[in-house]
């Protein structure tokens, strides 16, 4: 080596080079920790979002390992240190480092001999290349683990497809409510109720679209029906029946006949052509006015609208006694309930259009709904009944009352369903009794006694009758149990003196008191 600048510049190399190998192994190694956490979490829960992450931390690492290797490159004297250490110069290298201003013979002299043991020997032994074999052993590790978790099916990721699914489905749903509300606002000649139907459309698109999955978005389908159902006038349809009603009976008229065709049209256009009609009654003939009167006090009698019934008779009676005005004023008045049922029936079609679309997107979100529902229970959905279904039976009972009292049972069935995802739903169940006559003897077995054993009652045959016990036969016994359940103390103390004052009630004597 020709100076000692020359024997730092090589270390240098030879040190940056070693470490840039660890450095690369720690950084492979926190890469793919930080891919297997992701991989981990993305199996225990949905994460949609998993490789943006994992890779998002790529780079992150990248620099923190390159910034970590560029700050921990050794100063000369630390690389002339270690240099005589692994390369056992015997602190040569280091003692002329630090003496490398000294102008001394003895300076001189230690500089030769650090340089010219330096050319003897390889100095980037000092730093050699490789790995420590734990830590290539646990970098390989991590790597196979990723590598197989990311290989194996992903339970969760059939969730995050119902996930999309689900989004999709509710973003159809709510692009036809959207669709549905352009086309309406887009019209020539809006109807009354637009506004109200417009905001009711907003609204349920909305909330179609921030709802958590299909099934929640379904239950704002039905309000929002509702909502436009009220705005309809429940009086349309008898209007509109009024309204033919009046056409067909014009219609055998000369001089209804034109109003006839433009009722037949529009009730707008109907509207117009009795307008018309009522200017020209006093062209009429008396003839003509008198099938005229006729016509619409026929179709007064038809008529379903009580309104529209007054101002036809009104009409009709006005005509009959020659009172042109007043039959042109009815007429006119007539003419305004059929504008009236023109804005009416326009404000119907409008809610008719809003309600194919909100039914529209139900039958997109019903049909998302029910396959989440099957790919949630397959179980459940091949066998009604299964899952957790409280009370899948049910028992009856009915009374009867004659001239004694009677008792009747019955008995039913009911059957419960499973739900989504197992759960099942509450089971019905009906029964029906037939009260027992008052002369009839029924048999109703009593409970054991503390401490007795049980016994099935003997089978009868046809015609026996049941064997009945006396009641002075047992209640000696029942209360002796009870007083000796209570002396075992099974009974809390407060509630003995219950029990005795019960058997003392019942007249028998309390032998064990």
């Amino acid at each position: 080596m020709s100076s000692l600048d020359a024997v730092v510049r090589q270390l240098r190399w030879s040190a940056a080079r070693s470490s840039a190998m660890t450095h690369l192994l720690h950084a492979l190694l926190a890469i793919g920790a930080w891919v297997l956490l992701v991989v981990l979490v993305a199996r225990a829960t949905p994460l949609e979002a998993k490789w943006t992450f994992a890779a998002a931390g790529v780079p992150v690492l990248v620099v923190l390992f390159a910034t970590a290797w560029a700050i921990t490159q050794p100063r000369p004297l630390r690389l002339m240190r270690t240099a005589d250490l692994r390369l056992g110069l015997k602190e040569r290298l280091s003692t002329a480092w630090e003496r490398r201003a000294g102008a001394g013979l003895l300076d001189e002299a230690q500089r030769r001999d650090a340089l010219e043991h330096a050319r003897r020997t390889d100095l980037s032994r000092a730093y050699p290349l490789g790995w420590r074999r734990g830590e290539v052993v646990l970098t390989t590790a991590v790597v196979l683990a990723t590598a197989a978790l990311i290989l194996l099916p992903n339970p969760m990721d059939q969730v995050l497809a119902q996930h999309r699914a689900d989004r999709t489905a509710q973003s159809k749903a709510a692009a036809t409510v959207q669709a549905a509300k352009k086309q309406l606002a887009a019209s020539a000649s809006p109807a009354p109720v637009d506004p109200q139907v417009q905001q009711i459309l907003q609204d349920t698109q909305a909330r179609i679209a921030a709802a958590p999955d299909p099934r929640t978005a379904l239950q704002n389908i039905t309000p929002a029906e509702q909502r436009l159902l009220q705005l309809s006038d429940p009086q349309t349809p008898a209007r509109a029946s009024t309204a033919q009603n009046l056409a067909n009976n014009l219609a055998t008229t000369t001089s209804g006949a034109r109003a006839a065709q433009a009722l037949n049209a529009s009730p707008g256009q109907g509207a117009q052509a009795l307008r018309s009609l009522a200017s020209q009654l006093q062209t009429l003939s008396p003839a003509d006015r008198a099938k005229l009167a006729k016509a619409l006090a026929a179709a007064a009698q038809q008529a379903k609208d009580p309104a529209m019934a007054a101002s036809l008779q009104q009409a009709s009676s006005a005509l009959s006694s020659n009172d042109l005005a007043t039959a042109a004023q009815a007429l006119n008045a007539v003419a305004g309930q059929l504008d009236s049922l023109q804005q009416q029936e326009s404000n119907d079609q409008e809610i008719a259009s809003a309600t194919n679309a909100l039914e529209a997107a139900r039958q997109q979100l019903a049909a998302q709904a029910d396959h989440d529902a099957g790919q949630a229970s397959p179980g459940a959905a091949a066998s009604p009944g299964s899952g957790s279904s409280p009370a899948a039976s049910g028992q009856g009972s009915g009374n009867g009352n004659g001239n004694g009292n009677g008792n009747g049972n019955g008995n039913g069935n009911g059957n419960g369903s499973g739900g989504t995802g197992g759960q099942g739903q509450s089971g019905s169940g009906s029964g029906s009794g037939t009260a027992a006559q008052s002369t009839e003897r029924v048999y109703v077995p009593a409970p054991p006694a503390p401490g007795q054993q049980e016994n099935d009652p003997t089978p009868l045959g046809p015609g026996q009758n049941v064997p009945l016990t006396p009641y002075g036969d047992v209640i000696q016994a029942y209360q002796q149990a009870a007083l000796d359940a209570t002396q075992q103390s099974l009974i809390p103390g407060s509630e003995q003196d219950l029990i005795r004052a019960y058997f003392s009630s019942l007249g028998e004597p309390s032998g064990g008191q």
